[in-house]
């Protein structure tokens, strides 16, 4: 077999898409030479085996310096200040080798170039798609490019970084992740081709083996490689390379949406929307909807209609349809017993998967932030957009399968109507027709409701999350005015929105932006009452700023509102830190004698603490617990026991500044409630000295010894209350 002859042949054939076509140029070509035929035909239908021949056989004959023009073809070839170490994959038209870089940093990178004999004019442009569409991208999870140039021989090449992991679903069936954890690690995918798409590029080769996972700091990180075959949407990198000739099919025919395997221009994001969902199934199922067998070996047009015509079983169902010995393995996979895989599937998952791999792409998810936020609406545990199909759709699909049954039971049921018709009117009665009406309008009009309220939801969903897509990149304007959108009603209760809420509240705080910041602050505790079940000492911590906020800038009545909420959310809690952080937060204005008495619990909670570990616990943690009891004590009117929590929170540890003004306006508080308007203006005045200090201060959420502003904000309203008692005794 030569080589050279054999390498042209085996090119020019693989152009033919049509096997047919294939087949009659080989037979045209080897005329003569049966083995050559059987050789090449053999190598096309296992077209990796074909590549590897031709990298280990260089050409021969001819040019007897062939290999001086080329000497960048093989390993330990040196392309610039790149030397190959070895061949570890190759793509349609280009060869992926792990080259080493000596300067000016010594490093392995993933070098990838186009493949001798491919370099045609059409091949060396998507070539150069490729490398100016990855230039664009700056995600996370997402392969970096590092350099890009030509060989001695004109052949283009680029750099990216070398993941040096496994493909997405060997990771998980490895490491037996359970569904969680799988779709947290798909939810980064979608973020990332969210990213590609946003920069004007569709990947349109989205499969596992072009999603590698390693392990960073112990924790999997998946990124998404080979964007060989993308198309530019974006009209800066739009290029004739972009369009498919017609009839010729591009990417991977097993995770391909069906308008990209009719081979149409029109592709658009919704393609990729599409082998996501095929990804996700597979995670889900160890399987794709389509299975590969099926597709092996077909032409173009026999794909497309496998792809359009093939009823795909939900994920849950092709579950249940798996041998025992089979589904063992699968569930033991996933962390899950074999009977529960399924039903943990059915519902929610079904039709998140099902609303991906639609084949009208008018019915997937817009986007694929879309389909990401509603798999992470599953897994918060709130409704997700995806809903089932209803029943006109499922039954237009089952006419569209069974067009000439469904015409032939059409001619028969209109000549059996036709007889029936009018004794069927008469039979049924006018009383009952209506009342069936009545019925039928009540139940849709629940129904609209509902799916209002869901829709509702669903929206302020991808408010939120557009929104801490937004922070991450710096957009605090856009971020803030996504917020606007919310209703309080339809707040999503997650501690994404938590963290976007208080991100957004304190910008609004530094821009001076008081009543926005109170807006933000207020549907924050919202989500703090409600999000996090658990004694959270983080959402506590969080509470003490916000209803310090609503406190001081909010409008009448809101403080109160607010300060319910907290009680009756986290007035019964066995958490120290919680207690003393819930006591603090609501103590700042006055109250009734039912609100006090809910938190005696929190307070015994905060004393048992305090007399158990003694020494052992952080001074400074100890301190403030002190000070929450002596506040909470003068508010109930014990004045003795305010004045002795005030003195162990001064003896418990060398006191911050903030702390020390706390403990003297709750002393000052109550000396004048004592009578005593000496001792107490003695103490206000070394207070107001240190609050009009920090007033003067350009406002920032930590003051420059690390002291968080809401400590000095509490003073400021302390300090108010505190000179209103004491202007009263004086007159």
């Amino acid at each position: 077999m030569t080589p050279a002859i054999d390498k042209l042949l085996f090119a020019a054939a693989s152009g033919f898409p049509v096997r047919e076509e294939r087949r009659t140029f080989l037979e045209y070509a080897c005329r003569g030479d049966d083995d050559r035929l059987r050789r090449l035909e053999e190598m096309l239908e296992i077209q990796s085996d074909a590549d590897e021949f031709f990298e280990l056989h260089p050409e021969v004959g001819g040019d007897e310096t062939a290999e001086e023009s080329e000497p960048d073809v093989g390993v330990d070839a040196r392309i610039g200040p790149y030397r190959l170490i070895d061949r570890i994959g190759s793509g349609g038209c280009g060869v992926v080798y792990l080259a080493e870089q000596r300067a000016p940093v010594n490093r392995k990178v993933a070098l990838k170039i186009i493949r001798i004999g491919m370099d045609t004019e059409a091949v060396i442009a998507r070539f150069s798609l490729e490398r100016e569409a990855l230039a664009l991208m700056d995600h996370p999870n997402i392969a970096r490019v590092l350099d890009a140039g030509t060989t001695a021989s004109g052949r283009p090449y680029f750099v990216m970084e070398l993941v040096d992991g496994e493909k997405i679903t060997d990771f998980c069936d490895r490491c037996r992740l359970a569904l969680r954890q799988r779709l947290e690690m798909f939810v980064l995918v979608c973020e990332a081709i969210q990213h590609a798409h946003q920069k004007g590029v569709i990947h349109r080769d989205i499969k596992p083996s072009n999603v590698i996972v390693r392990e960073v700091d112990g924790k999997p990180v998946p990124k998404v490689i080979d964007f060989g075959i993308a198309k530019a949407t974006a009209a800066e990198i739009e290029t004739a390379a972009t369009v498919t000739k017609s009839g010729q099919l591009v990417g991977t025919p097993a995770y391909m949406s069906p308008e990209q395997a009719s081979g149409g221009a029109d592709i658009d994001t919704r393609s990729d929307i599409y082998s996501l969902g095929v990804l996700l199934y597979e995670l889900l199922t160890g399987s794709t909807p389509v299975k590969p067998e099926q597709l092996r070996n077909q032409g173009p047009e026999e794909i497309l209609h496998i792809l359009l015509d093939e009823d795909t079983g939900m994920p849950s169902v092709r579950l249940r349809e798996i041998p025992d010995d089979e589904i063992g393995e699968i569930a033991g996979q996933r962390a899950t017993d074999p009977k529960r895989l399924p039903s943990q599937l059915a519902g929610d998952l079904d039709w998140i998967v099902m609303k991906s791999i639609e084949k009208d792409r008018v019915r997937r998810y817009d986007t694929a932030d879309g389909l990401a936020m509603d798999v992470r609406r599953y897994l918060a545990g709130q409704p997700v957009l995806a809903r089932p199909p209803s029943r006109a759709y499922l039954f237009s699909k089952l006419v569209r399968r069974n067009r000439a049954l469904f015409a032939a039971a059409a001619v028969a049921l209109t000549g059996l109507l036709g007889g029936l018709g009018v004794s069927t009117w008469l039979f049924l009665r006018e009383r009952d027709a209506r009342q069936q009406q009545t019925k039928l309008r009540a139940e849709a009009e629940r129904a609209r409701a509902n799916e209002v309220v869901l829709r509702e939801f669903a929206e302020a969903g991808d408010v939120v999350a557009q929104a801490a897509v937004l922070l991450r990149y710096k957009e605090m304007e856009q971020s803030d005015e996504m917020i606007d959108k919310l209703r309080a009603e339809r707040l999503p209760l997650t501690l994404e929105t938590a963290n976007t809420l208080m991100s957004l509240a304190n910008w609004n705080l530094t821009e001076g932006r008081w009543d926005k910041a109170v807006r933000r602050f207020k549907l924050l505790a919202l989500v703090l009452t409600s999000v996090d079940m658990t004694d959270s000492d983080r959402v506590s911590h969080d509470l003490l700023p916000t209803l310090t906020a609503v406190c001081e800038w909010g409008g009448p009545g809101q403080y109160e509102t607010l300060r319910s909420l907290a009680i009756d959310r986290f007035a019964d809690t066995a958490n120290a830190v919680v207690a003393e952080q819930v006591i603090k937060a609501t103590m700042l204005k006055p109250t009734d004698q039912r609100t006090l008495q809910r938190l005696l619990p929190a307070a015994a909670v905060i004393e048992a603490a305090a007399d158990r570990q003694n020494g052992n616990q952080d001074p400074h943690m100890a301190a403030w617990r002190c000070f929450s009891l002596a506040l909470l004590r003068y508010r109930t009117g014990d004045l003795d026991a305010a004045e002795h929590w005030v003195g162990r929170s001064l003896s418990t540890a060398k006191n911050s500044s903030s702390r020390e003004i706390s403990n003297h306006l709750v002393l000052a508080l109550v000396e004048a409630r004592r009578g005593n308007p000496a001792a107490a203006r003695n103490l206000l005045e070394d207070a107001r000295e240190h609050v009009s200090r920090w007033e003067e201060k350009p406002f920032r959420i930590n003051t420059s010894d690390g002291v968080l502003w809401s400590n000095w904000g509490i003073n400021r309203i302390l300090l108010r209350e505190a000179e209103a008692v004491l202007g009263n005794l004086v007159d």
